[in-house]
């Protein structure tokens, strides 16, 4: 789709970006990382109907506020331009390394119209600024006579687009708020990508460590397995990104093949007690253990609701790569839509997983729910005293326990390749808080950038030797996910809106949905500043 500028130019879309698929897997393999496999474990806490509808909530409020990052980029590429537009005509002589007087006129005359007099309704540019040399993209057109006086930017259906460049949530933050704001955003993802490879560390090593017991049953080799995580993923989170389509999709395939099978079998155990291959059984044959039947769970649990809302949160948290997947799509006008269908697509098979496995386990559920699939055997094999006086289960058919190898093993796989990509996120993040000023220039060290991925990916690793709980680490890493989930998107639309309304720059984006209010947003930062006092409390008294 041809673009038109406010030049009244073709805007070519970035012809190699990608299409809506592969970023729809994109966003997925972000999105769902290991964070859903806490959710039986928070939705058997919390009660099954209680945790459904607050998943139901948090991916609505997770899509809100994913339009407004997407809205606050678009108007940042506008307010960018508006500015090297003014500053491109007051701009030296170099050859002469003189003030051409003419220019200093310039500046006074626009520094005047950063301020709108209080009669104006419309938000095009003054005359004073030529607005062909500024480029907004936007989309739509109309017809000609309804263009500003010598101004490129149309007052009706105009609405601002992403553009070529892109600005990273450390560099909205300080656009729009001030190093203030970029200093407080800092720290709350750093907390939270922390947080986020700390369980990747913990998930590996302990799916690892049940699954393929390097030293034997009943040994610990929980510590071993995180050293050989560290030597992969470490030098890994060295290396630029590249282009891997083709894995993301794959392992996009994978994810929702997993999910799937937690959700099946422990629905085909309830429903199938009995293996064909036992005439006359009149006695339920279990599939997980010796489980028979399924253990239930609450429907509401109020008292628990602290530790389901950072857990929920955690697992549809993708805002801070938003700018990233919003600069490699195709068509960026697609870039709101194909984020809703994946948060979409996401709310439902949480809560599938949530409720199924939830209620099958209840309260024998793993913080880690992958581990309950170690002994699955779908009512197959026979089950005898082991050396150590350990009941195993024998002969199990080999899909069944292909099953259970793949529910326990591909976690630890995956976070090998989400690993790195999050300590590439987290040293990227690190740089812009450090080096605000000059990010671009300092990204260009290869010196600079190593250290600093060392430092993202490093601490965490080290942190999962010494606490392996994986509930413990999504409760307050989510705390810190509940500021950048509800509490920066929306006062960047605020921020964002209001700044450029002073420049007399229309405000309005293609990104802009139900909820994408001043009222809404406000109400957003409520909820999120409620919300996150509210579980720091309870987890504090309680913990």
């Amino acid at each position: 789709m041809a673009l038109e500028t406010a030049a009244g130019e073709t805007a070519i879309p970035h012809e190699r970006g990608l299409s809506s698929f592969v970023c729809a897997c994109f966003t997925l393999n972000y999105v769902i990382g290991t964070g859903f496999l806490t959710l039986p474990w928070a939705f058997e806490r919390s009660g099954l109907v209680l945790s459904t509808l607050g998943m139901m909530f948090i991916c609505f409020i997770a899509n809100l506020a994913s339009d407004y990052v997407l809205s606050a980029m678009a108007r940042a590429e506008a307010l960018t331009a508006y500015t090297d537009s003014l500053e491109a005509k007051v701009d030296p002589d170099l050859s002469t390394g003189k003030v051409d007087t003419r220019r200093n006129q310039s500046i006074d005359e626009s520094t005047a119209l950063l301020q709108p007099s209080s009669h104006e309704r419309d938000y095009g540019f003054s005359d004073r600024v030529d607005a062909s040399e500024v480029n907004i993209t936007i989309v739509q057109s109309v017809s000609t006579h309804d263009k500003l006086s010598k101004v490129g930017i149309q007052r009706s259906n105009r609405k601002l687009l992403i553009g070529e460049r892109k600005f990273d949530l450390t560099e909205l933050c300080q656009l729009f708020f001030g190093r203030w704001g970029l200093q407080v955003y800092g720290i709350a993802v750093v907390l939270d990508i922390y947080g986020f490879l700390w369980a990747y560390s913990s998930v590996f090593a302990a799916a690892m460590a049940n699954t393929f017991p390097l030293m034997g049953p009943g040994v610990d080799c929980y510590p071993i397995y995180i050293v050989i995580f560290a030597i992969f993923v470490v030098p890994m989170s060295f290396l630029e990104l590249s282009e891997q389509a083709m894995i993301q999709v794959f392992l996009s395939g994978c994810r929702i093949a997993m999910m799937l099978l937690m959700v099946l079998t422990p629905i085909a155990a309830t429903a199938f007690g009995s293996s064909d291959n036992i005439e006359d059984s009149i006695h339920s044959i279990p599939h997980f253990g010796e489980q028979m039947e399924p253990v239930g769970a609450a429907w509401v649990n109020f008292s628990n609701i602290h530790e389901m809302v950072p857990v929920i949160v955690f697992a549809v948290l993708f805002h801070q790569a938003i700018p990233g997947l919003a600069d490699e799509m195709k068509d960026k006008s697609q870039v709101g839509t194909i984020f809703g269908y994946t948060i979409v697509l996401c709310a439902v098979c949480y809560s599938l997983i949530g409720i199924v496995v939830g209620w099958y386990f209840g309260s024998e559920t793993y913080e880690s729910s992958n581990l309950n699939w170690e002994a699955y055997h779908a009512g197959t094999g026979q089950l005898v005293e082991g050396e150590n006086g350990e009941k195993v289960w024998i002969n199990v058919v080999w899909w069944a326990r292909a099953i259970s190898i793949f529910v326990q093993g591909f976690p630890a796989i995956d976070v090998i390749s989400a690993f790195p990509l999050y300590a590439y996120v987290l040293g990227n993040s690190l740089m812009g808080i450090v080096y605000a000023d000059n990010i671009e220039e300092v990204q260009r060290d290869r010196r600079i950038t190593t250290f600093f991925r060392a430092a993202a990916a490093v601490p965490p690793i080290v942190g999962a030797l010494f606490v392996r709980n994986l509930g413990v680490i999504t409760d307050y890493s989510g705390l810190t996910g509940l500021a950048i989930a509800f509490f920066f998107p929306p006062l960047l639309y605020i921020y964002s809106e209001k700044k450029l309304k002073e420049v007399g720059i229309p405000v309005h984006t293609h990104y802009e949905r139900i909820g994408s209010s001043i009222g809404s947003a406000k109400a957003m930062v409520a909820f999120g500043i409620v919300t996150i006092v509210y579980c720091f409390i309870l987890l504090s008294t309680k913990g």
